[in-house]
């Protein structure tokens, strides 16, 4: 990474540019969050209309903690992923993150890329405490994703999410401890060989 982009907070992997959301993004943002099978299953209300898809498109460039997932080779942003508050802890230096990834890139391990910069940052820059992560009980995708990276499952919270639609779900959650990282950090590396990401889930 040069030191401009680490001056800029931005992250880098072999294949991923994680960087703030610019406004010549907005048609990709939209094609993310505008699609209800992305959107669901994170939780999120997708943008029906263009003026819910600007709100949401200022509130993410407005979020410092929000990254556009930008492929190099092509400068295509093709996902979200951010660090927020951790609402199971109380009085504890903790992150959670929350992530999604536009439909027609699923399946070429972007997602456990990113997410392996954010545990990376998370620790060695922010130096957090715990990093927490989550997904609704089903989502077996999600559940490949974050156990690829490495985080330990602490259980499941039965009706631990009411969407906006009213559909309530349980929320598996997962974390790495600072401990945990620090004693092998590798362990939290995904691998990415010939270009291509080494799992078909994210």
């Amino acid at each position: 990474m040069t030191l401009l982009r680490k001056l800029r907070g931005e992250l880098e992997t072999p294949r991923l540019l994680l960087r703030r959301w610019k406004p010549l993004d907005y048609e990709a943002f939209l094609a993310i969050a505008g699609d209800p099978q992305v959107m669901l299953s994170s939780g999120a209300k997708p943008a029906m209309t263009l003026q819910e898809g600007e709100v949401q498109f200022h509130r993410a460039m407005r979020d410092e903690n929000c990254y556009a997932l930008v492929v190099k080779a092509t400068g295509q942003p093709i996902g979200k992923i951010k660090f927020q508050k951790d609402l199971r802890r109380f009085r504890v230096n903790s992150l959670s993150i929350g992530y999604e990834l536009r439909r027609d890139h699923w399946g070429r391990g972007y997602m456990p890329e990113a997410l392996s910069a954010m545990i990376r940052c998370a620790f060695e820059d922010r130096g957090v405490e715990v990093l927490a992560i989550s997904h609704f009980a089903g989502n077996d995708r999600s559940r490949r994703v974050i156990e690829k990276c490495g985080f330990r499952r602490e259980g499941t919270i039965l009706r631990g999410f009411r969407r906006f639609d009213g559909e309530v779900f349980d929320d598996v959650c997962y974390s790495i401890t600072r401990e945990e990282y620090f004693a092998h950090p590798e362990r939290y590396e995904v691998p990415v060989r010939n270009g291509k990401g080494t799992d078909s889930n994210g």
